[in-house]
């Protein structure tokens, strides 16, 4: 099976970080979660071990040192969108999650230049009155309900 040029395969390590029953959220500026409230992390680049991409993109994403993680799963979304031009696009995003542990003061609150409006601590009680993006949110209910257990 070949890739086509509107199709887009996304391998990515994001990190679920809860505090005081607050959620680490970003703020998508493009692509398929464009306007959506998604989880730190992102892409893992050539040579670079998936841990150490986590940490990378937690730094860069929300200025968090990560003080430890457990990996909870993965999860795969399959999705059509528009991407800036205005041109149909089909993603295959195959995300590896972690939840993450941290003391931090503060977050980064303004946009890193890539994908990434600013972080945001969301309460968990208002969670269903945002818009999060599909793969973040089944993720995010896994380790929630793990939390309930």
């Amino acid at each position: 099976m070949n890739t086509q040029p509107n199709q887009r395969f996304h391998v990515g390590v994001y990190g679920i970080l809860i505090q005081d029953n607050k959620i680490l959220l970003i703020k998508k500026s493009r692509g398929a979660y464009k306007g959506m409230f998604d989880l730190p992390g992102g892409s893992i680049e050539f040579g670079e071990k998936v841990e150490e991409a986590l940490k990378r993109e937690f730094i860069e994403e929300t200025e968090i040192i990560l003080n430890d993680y457990n990996f909870v799963g993965h999860n795969e979304y399959f999705c059509d969108y528009l991407n800036d031009s205005n041109e149909s696009r089909q993603l295959h995003h195959l995300g590896l999650y972690y939840k993450v542990f941290a003391s931090f003061d503060k977050i980064k609150n303004d946009p890193d230049g890539q994908d990434s409006l600013g972080a945001e601590l969301i309460d968990l009680n208002n969670l269903d009155q945002i818009k999060v993006s599909p793969i973040a949110l089944k993720m995010i209910k896994k380790v929630l309900n793990e939390a309930e257990k």
